[in-house]
């Protein structure tokens, strides 16, 4: 089946992505080495990135959603679960693991079109590019853990990182946090440096997303696309951000910009 543009940009992305993190863990003396900030070690990171592969795959086929939820405490204890089912550590093994799992996922993916949608994480169906661009987007992250507990380098392509953010971004009705949404009434307009951009508003804490210019918004935010992947992954102070210039607001309620990122769980 042939592919759409959409789709065959993000299954590339993934391959290249994939390559560059299974490449780095087998790089490494050992996977002990413990991530900061985290309870994980990079052998659990490693293994994550593996059981994404599968695991995207397996759902992609029809196969049974592993987190019926996405409360950011469940997720952790499944994942833990996950995890502890491969019990490798030398990081030449684990990373062919990595490799067998996007393999897997790409290949499933190949059969695929962007009118193709699988039933996801938290009982949500995206687009199967938006899944590839999910899975992208855990290879960014998660490489970029890697490196930081590897004392490495690990540069973000800015278009890459606007494409996981649109992965991410497909399941935000799916994550909205209970405590900052209820009752929230607010439209936000984003604007990736890139050029990507889109309209989230709520209303009585119901949310949706939308194409810009799609009416007024309270709240303008620009930002470049690498600082907006980790801020809103919790891998980067958004204070700090703001202090370098990486994200800006305006508008009528530029203030809101503060607490965009709270409005969603990350699992």
């Amino acid at each position: 089946m042939a592919e759409t543009s959409k789709l065959s940009e993000a299954r590339a992305a993934l391959a290249v992505i994939s390559a560059r993190t299974s490449g780095l863990v087998a790089s490494l003396p050992d996977t002990s080495m413990v991530i900061p900030g985290s309870a994980w070690t990079v052998r659990e990171a490693a293994v994550h990135l593996t059981l994404i592969g599968f695991h995207y795959a397996e759902m992609a086929q029809g196969g049974l959603n592993q987190h019926l939820y996405l409360l950011p405490e469940d997720c952790a204890h499944h994942n833990d679960e996950f995890n502890a089912d491969i019990p490798e550590s030398d990081p030449g093994a684990l990373a062919e693991l990595m490799r067998e799992g996007t393999d897997c996922l790409l290949a499933v993916s190949a059969l695929c079109d962007d009118d193709a949608s699988v039933a996801l994480h938290g009982g949500g169906v995206l687009a199967m590019a938006h899944v590839i661009a999910a899975a992208l987007a855990e290879h960014l992250l998660h490489g970029y853990d890697i490196a930081v507990a590897a004392h490495r380098p690990w540069p973000i392509d800015p278009s890459h990182a606007v494409m996981g953010s649109h992965g991410y971004r497909s399941s935000y009705p799916l994550r909205l946090n209970p405590v900052t949404t209820r009752a929230h009434t607010a439209s936000y307009g984003v604007e990736l440096i890139s050029g990507d951009r889109f309209t989230v508003r709520f209303t009585d804490g119901q949310c949706r997303l939308e194409p810009p210019d799609t009416g007024r918004v309270d709240c303008a935010i620009t930002a470049d696309p690498v600082a907006f992947l980790l801020v809103e992954s919790g891998r980067m102070c958004q204070w700090a951000a703001i202090a370098l210039g990486l994200i800006r607001a305006c508008g009528e309620r530029p203030e809101l910009a503060a607490g965009f990122t709270d409005l969603f769980l990350f699992p």
